[in-house]
């Protein structure tokens, strides 16, 4: 047998692949995602005409104040796995946005900002495909109205509107939470690139509230999607805690949950 032949025939297609790998681009979209350490909804919007933006969206505020960087085809340089986006966000400081492709439409994406070449704030969130509108768009267009219109009478007692994420299927999401004394509310969740108006909701019935304060425990009306929740108050404007299922006596799933009073952003500038 030729082995050395065969082996060098080999090694020489691996090297002319090598070669012949494209830098990796940006194609047109929508890309959206959620950075936990900023609490900020992210979207990331390519466009044709070569002006792209990065929006940063408030979610304790109820996703109604954001801000908008904008960006060329010149600030972004791509490598076989990776682009970087790098502009400048304020006076002498750089943010350096990297996406790493994940899956066969998402990115991973690292975003770090510096001054002088000293780190001043680090992040990583995942970036999901959108083929329609954002959530945030839809998640506005459909409940706006109702958080320009919260209230919250007593702050010692849970009710009233609540906006946060909630770790659902392992993934950081979207989550509005009502929570009513007298008629019923209920806890949605919004899943990142749905094309669909909701992702999966739950009811939530005055009698299955329990109060002691700082713990609030709520049992909901699904069967398999948050069933129990169990919050924590902290300085009366945010809940802490855990939402489960629990179904025929088994813990289907449990995420994180991180909620904000949205009352106290009403004046934010």
């Amino acid at each position: 047998m030729h082995l050395l032949p065969a082996l060098a025939g080999l090694l020489l297609g691996i090297s002319t692949l090598s070669l012949q790998a494209k830098p990796l681009s940006l194609s047109p979209g929508l890309w959206e995602g959620i950075s936990e350490d900023e609490m900020q909804y992210k979207l990331l919007q390519i466009n044709d005409s070569g002006e792209h933006f990065l929006y940063e969206i408030h979610i304790p505020s109820g996703l109604r104040y954001a801000k908008r960087s904008a960006f060329s085809d010149e600030d972004i340089s791509c490598k076989e796995n990776r682009c970087t986006i790098s502009t400048v966000i304020e006076e002498d400081v750089t943010r350096s946005l990297t996406l790493s492709p994940y899956l066969d439409t998402s990115f991973t994406a690292l975003e770090s900002n510096y001054n002088d070449n000293k780190g001043l704030l680090s992040t990583s969130y995942r970036l999901i495909k959108q083929e329609s509108s954002s959530t945030p768009r839809k998640f506005l267009e459909k409940y706006g109205t109702l958080l320009n219109n919260a209230e919250r009478a007593n702050d010692e007692t849970p009710y009233g509107l609540w906006v946060g994420i909630l770790h659902y299927l392992d993934k950081p999401e979207l989550a509005l939470l009502q929570l009513y004394e007298d008629r019923q509310g209920s806890l949605t969740v919004f899943r990142k690139g749905e094309t669909s108006e909701l992702a999966v909701s739950t009811q939530i019935s005055p009698e299955n509230i329990s109060l002691q304060h700082p713990i609030v425990e709520i049992t909901t009306s699904h069967t398999t999607f948050a069933t129990h929740l169990f919050l924590m108050s902290e300085g009366n404007s945010v809940l802490k805690g855990y939402a489960y299922a629990v179904h025929k006596g088994v813990t289907l799933d449990a995420g994180e949950i991180r909620l904000f009073d949205i009352t106290k952003y009403l004046s934010l500038n």
